[in-house]
């Protein structure tokens, strides 16, 4: 048997060893280690200057061409949208700023913005009992006579699905036909609202909408949601709202600030696939730009046969889509819609 104190000796030893050879290794080579770091060190420093003088000659240029939009806005959007009516629909947590500028490229192209439907996040919550209520809502508050129908449900979403075929047939109309009376509307969108899931903004501080729109912007969150999965239930959620905007008018389409069109968004959710829903989006909708764009994208998807795209500045996105038709808007070819009209009934939609 192996006294204690060999095991003891042994241990020493090595750790004596190891003293002696980092000493003498840090001695031999503290020189040559020194110069590579220091060589290392002014490498970095360098291309970090370059980069820094990049980074800055980058936002000049983007400053640059903000300015320009936002002076040859006027010229640019000069009554690309003239005679269509135009709704806002944002998200919980949109940013004001890019609500404002788009708001603002709509009426210098000559649209009316009939008002701003704000979701609540009430609206986006998942939970069974708020699916159920948005179901039961839905059924409660459809006109008598008028069908539901639309994309197969998702199980996650399958109330924000009922409520938003309701609101899309509420708020929008296709050449001048709306879905729904003007009693039936505001009784469908003032349902939704006591129940604390959407607000109205009108014209001049009212609380109703001027009138059905043939398009319709839905502005999505300043940043996606946490933790980022672009299939999340709130991203599919707003995809499906948009999808359903766009079958009941004429065109819609999903914008954002850049920050908030990164992946994980519900427009990562588009341009990605996750959610297998073709609408048109636009994610630099922060900038002048993007704004342009925005009402750019609207007026191309008024022209026929076109298919929804992406613009922006994003992987995959298109730079621009500018119309190639004077501005007049030209019918689309009908599409059908999310609501029956009953028989009889003074509002039909465009048969499909």
């Amino acid at each position: 048997m192996i006294d204690f104190r060999y095991h003891l000796v042994s241990i020493v030893a090595v750790f004596l060893a190891l003293a002696i050879g980092i000493v003498v290794g840090a001695g031999a080579l503290s020189p040559q280690v020194a110069n590579t770091l220091n060589t290392e060190s002014k490498q970095l420093a360098k291309r970090n200057t370059a980069l820094y003088t990049q980074n800055s000659q980058l936002r000049a240029q983007i400053a640059a061409d903000n300015a320009f939009g936002a002076t040859a806005s006027g010229l640019l959007l000069e009554q690309l949208l003239r005679g269509e009516k135009v709704v806002l629909v944002t998200a919980p947590g949109a940013d004001g700023a890019t609500v404002s500028g788009i708001t603002s490229a709509l009426r210098r192209s000559g649209a009316t913005v009939t008002g701003q439907v704000s979701l609540t996040p009430q609206f986006l919550d998942t939970s069974a009992s708020t699916e159920t209520t948005l179901t039961t809502l839905a059924s409660q508050l459809t006109p008598a006579g008028v069908s539901l129908s639309g994309p197969a449900p998702v199980a996650q979403i399958a109330g924000q699905q009922a409520a938003a075929q309701l609101i899309a047939a509420a708020i929008m109309d296709r050449h001048g036909q709306p879905l729904m009376t003007s009693a039936e509307s505001t009784s469908i969108l003032a349902g939704f609202g006591q129940q604390g899931f959407l607000h109205i903004s009108g014209p001049n501080g009212s609380t109703a909408l001027a009138a059905p729109a043939s398009l319709a912007v839905v502005v999505i969150p300043a940043t996606p949601p946490v933790p980022a999965n672009a299939s999340s239930p709130a991203n599919l959620a707003l995809v499906m709202l948009a999808n359903q905007l766009q079958l009941s008018g004429s065109a819609a389409l999903l914008a954002g600030s850049f920050p908030g069109s990164v992946s994980g968004s519900a427009i990562d959710a588009v341009t990605s696939g996750s959610s297998g829903v073709s609408v048109t989006t636009v994610d630099d909708a922060n900038t002048a730009i993007g704004q342009i764009i925005v009402v750019q994208a609207l007026r191309r998807a008024l022209e026929p046969h076109v298919s929804p795209a992406s613009f922006g500045v994003g992987p995959g996105t298109v730079p621009s889509p500018a119309p190639s038709t004077p501005p007049t808007p030209t019918p689309s070819p009908s599409a059908s819609h999310s609501v029956t009209p009953r028989p009889g009934s003074s509002t039909k939609a465009a048969q499909g």
